[in-house]
């Protein structure tokens, strides 16, 4: 599990740095973080961000932020990342079905 660190952006913009995307990563819940995945691989892959148990309503459990990523191309862009989905620690944990060709990036705006 690795800590994603969010890139700012700023006035005169950002190219994002991304990195080896894990099977499972952390990002800190900030309203103004999203994350940014790019998958080269000839397979889609699930991304899922982590709900945690405290998220529910009217008694019951919401379920995970499920979302699929195209195959060769594909490109997603998640967020905002809020302290909604703070599992503990102040940060959100996202899970990712595969890894290989898998990139990201964390992005304050």
């Amino acid at each position: 599990m690795a800590l994603l660190a969010a890139q700012q952006i700023n006035i005169n913009g950002l190219q994002p740095t991304f990195v080896a995307a894990s099977a499972s990563d952390t990002v800190a819940c900030d309203d103004r973080v999203i994350v940014i995945y790019l998958n080269t691989d000839a397979a889609t892959r699930t991304i899922t961000l982590v709900t945690p148990p405290k998220l529910n309503q009217f008694g019951q459990d919401l379920g995970n932020v499920v979302v699929t990523i195209a195959a060769l191309t594909g490109r997603e862009v998640i967020g905002p990342i809020t302290n909604d989905f703070d599992g503990g620690g102040g940060v959100a944990t996202i899970t990712l079905s595969a890894t290989a060709n898998v990139t990201v990036a964390a992005v304050r705006i």
